[in-house]
């Protein structure tokens, strides 16, 4: 894709992420009209509105339930899209993401202990499981002074498993508080909030970071050999975007629970429409990420409040098999 066909792509996304974001505040079991919602958000930052149709109800529900869900789910989709393109890059692994290293599985399974011990801190206990499974999953791959990132991926899925069947350990053990270890499992934004969007929103300008440290996310792409011949210390490279991908995910995985395959299947998507470069492909994979679970949300709320993991599961797996089939 040349320049021009690049700031085009640039422009399209950002037309789609505005009529996405009016149509996820107008849908729900109260359905909000499209005119009233452009009202609504237009008289709150100072534009004049028509007042036509102006409803009290409307005005709450709008501000203090959807609008903090739709930027949360945004934010956590372009996390989620981000650090499965720096995942891919570093690892060289079309199947790289937090779910095959088992860093989301780690943060599901922290909120979940938290959660059966009434212990109050549920989000940082899902941020310290997150990080503490990548050190393990680290320990485990690493061999010498380098790390295998085949047995990274390996350890990944194996470590995720068994981390896995903990949480079914825990469901079992504790059945009174099974409908509070399914939002962990499940994924879902129910819980959505103004007091949760910080931590949303600082994760997702950390992911915008990663365009700084594009060239190096190229280089190490060409493969380890090529990267130390270019004088990258590549070890140390990988070791510390690995952590800050690692870390932002369990950030947002604290905040609505597992959300497979956003990671997988955005990067994969868009390298066919903007190349391989990771200065584009970042950006693209940030409005991408957040897009496909903005949409994902939108139809999960429109057919019944469905779980949004679930529907992501649903989508990505047929999603990604067609990827195997043509390629």
């Amino acid at each position: 894709m040349n320049r021009k066909g690049y700031m085009l792509f640039v422009a399209v996304s950002l037309f789609l992420a505005f009529f996405s974001a009016c149509l996820s505040l107008a849908v729900g079991e109260v359905r909000i009209p499209l005119p009233e919602v452009a009202n609504i958000i237009l008289g709150k930052v100072g534009f004049p509105s028509s007042g036509a149709g102006a409803s009290g109800v409307y005005d709450t529900i709008l501000l203090f339930v959807r609008l903090p869900r739709t930027l949360m789910v945004f934010f956590v989709g372009s996390v989620l899209g981000v650090t499965g393109a720096v995942y891919q890059g570093l690892l060289l692994n079309p199947l790289a993401e937090s779910y095959t290293l088992g860093v989301a599985s780690g943060a599901a399974l922290g909120a979940t202990i938290a959660i059966a011990f009434n212990v109050n801190l549920v989000r940082l206990f899902a941020f310290l499981g997150g990080a503490l499974t990548l050190l393990g999953v680290w320990a485990l791959s690493h061999r010498s002074r380098s790390v295998d990132p085949t047995r990274l991926i390996l350890s990944g899925v194996v470590v995720g498993s068994i981390l896995q069947a903990l949480m079914m350990l825990l469901q079992t053990l504790f059945p009174e508080k099974l409908g509070a270890f399914f939002f962990w499992v499940m994924g879902s934004f129910n819980s959505a909030s103004w007091r949760w969007l910080p931590g949303c929103l600082i994760a997702s300008c950390i992911a915008l970071l990663f365009l700084l440290l594009h060239r190096e996310l190229d280089i190490i792409s060409l493969g380890e050999g090529k990267a130390e011949t270019l004088g990258m210390n590549i070890v140390r490279m990988r070791w510390v975007l690995l952590l800050a991908a690692s870390l932002i995910t369990s950030v947002v995985v604290s905040y609505c629970g597992v959300i497979g395959f956003v990671g997988l299947i955005v990067p994969h998507l868009l390298r066919m429409m903007v190349g391989h470069s990771h200065g584009r492909l970042l950006f693209a994979s940030w409005m991408g990420g957040g897009l496909m679970l903005l949409w994902t949300d939108v139809t999960a709320r429109a057919i019944g409040s469905l779980p949004v993991g679930v529907l992501t599961a649903l989508v990505g797996g047929p999603i990604f098999c067609l990827f195997l089939w043509k390629s």
